[in-house]
């Protein structure tokens, strides 16, 4: 059991420069194009609802565009797919008018509104002087599960089914209990989790830059100028200003988590006030990170890995309560209590795509988290059975995710369909 929770944390905590909705986007784009090599003389784009909407209001990093068709060129252009979400890493310089006009005149966009799953697919066709190369990224950002040059066969993963709407039950992680995740992580030696470091800082580094800079709306630096040193504003104005500069596309990566690079922040930067308050040791935030990105992933899991439901919000909050928790040397009894706190106080937030307000909901879930923990190492709790709140945490984070995957697809689809009309970019067949 151990060294498999281990290797599930270590797959899905990854670095990935830029939003993961255009980043997935640029991928795709690049593989296609790398599949044939040559001259690019147009790029034809096929995506899920959700990538596109969560690729329309954040910008790419080094380049400063919004949406997905000039990232995409980039990424046939001058991404190198071998880096994988960080795929324009070396993007230095481009001809950006060539790249305009490219994208105006040679990039068709379609979405896939038939693609019933609540998940990623992006598909690429690279036309160069050298053929046409195919890729198609699904179940996850950096996912390859086909990709062809002039019809060949390069690599197809043969398990992929595009019908198939309930892959996410599968993911390893939705064999484990909470109580299992944190054995693991109070128990495994701390030797396993000083990868994690790298992570925080990561993290932090996008902080430090969004409150220097000002990014985006500035609402790290807005939190900042309400003033306060408790541990709580501390952790809204971390969250928020990672945020920031993320969503603005400062060319600094983040420390992803469950493919989402909020979900990340928001599931490690706020326990570091928390630590600094309960005066915890490096080894006890470690531990607290690896069961905050855990509870992170097993949510995610949930809801899916593109969902109608904030990530940030709803799912690494949780993984704040409990890390939090855990911090304030809570037991497992009220890590229970502080994620029935969370879950039954904002469950349910939408997610309207990524985009410069995510500094306010990376800063709300954090705040709410610690004072789910806050509240539950007190001996105060929202009843079991009231709500949303089941018998168990996991009986809880059960019906969260029931509620995200199947009964708001429809919710998901219009709110979609008004956000994407509203952009008035693509010839809508609706």
């Amino acid at each position: 059991m151990k060294k498999e929770l281990l290797d599930i944390l270590k797959s899905d905590v990854k670095l990935a420069l830029g939003c993961t909705g255009p980043v997935s986007v640029i991928f795709a784009a690049s593989v296609a194009a790398g599949a044939v090599g040559g001259q690019l003389l147009s790029l034809s784009l096929i995506m899920d609802r959700d990538t596109y909407k969560n690729s329309i209001a954040v910008a790419t990093p080094g380049a400063n565009y919004m949406g997905v068709a000039e990232p995409a060129v980039l990424g046939a252009l001058y991404g190198n797919p071998e880096y994988g979400l960080e795929a324009l890493k070396d993007l230095r310089e481009f001809d950006r008018e060539y790249v305009d006009n490219f994208a105006q005149e040679h990039v068709d966009i379609k979405i896939k509104w038939d693609y019933k799953p609540m998940g990623i697919y992006i598909e690429a066709f690279a036309v160069t002087d050298q053929g046409v190369g195919h890729a198609v990224v699904a179940r996850t950002h950096d996912g390859v599960v086909l990709e062809e040059a002039n019809g060949t066969v390069i690599r197809k993963d043969e398990n992929f089914d595009i019908d198939d709407a309930s892959f996410e039950e599968d993911k390893p992680i939705r064999k484990y209990s909470i109580r299992d995740l944190y054995d693991f992580v109070t128990e495994a030696p701390i030797e396993w989790f000083y990868f994690l470091k790298e992570a925080m800082d990561t993290n932090c580094r996008l902080a430090e830059a969004g409150l220097e800079k000002g990014s985006g709306s500035a609402f790290g630096k807005g939190f900042a100028a309400i003033g306060g040193d408790s541990m709580y504003m501390k952790a809204k104005i971390m969250a928020a200003a990672a945020s920031d500069a993320r969503m603005a596309g400062v060319a600094l990566p983040a420390m992803s988590c469950g493919g989402s690079g909020n979900v990340g922040i928001t599931a490690s930067v706020p326990l570091i006030p928390v630590a600094e308050s309960y005066g915890n040791s490096e080894e006890e935030l470690m531990r607290a990170l690896a069961l905050s990105y855990l509870l992170t992933i097993m949510g995610k899991a949930h809801i899916g890995r593109l969902s109608p439901m904030c990530a940030c919000a709803m799912v690494a909050s949780i993984g704040v309560a409990a890390g939090s928790c855990l911090l304030m040397r809570g037991s497992f009894e009220q890590i229970e209590d502080a994620i029935g706190n969370l879950i039954g106080s904002i469950g349910g937030v939408i997610c309207d795509g990524a985009k410069y307000g995510c500094a306010m909901k990376l800063a709300t879930g954090a705040g709410v988290g610690i004072e789910a923990a806050q509240l539950a190492v007190r001996g105060v709790h929202i009843p079991h059975l009231d709500g949303l709140v089941g018998n168990t945490a996991d009986d809880t984070l059960g019906f969260l995710g029931r509620l995200a995957s199947k009964s708001m697809l429809y919710t998901d689809e219009y709110m979609c369909k008004e956000i994407i009309k509203r952009e008035n970019k693509l010839a809508l067949d609706f």
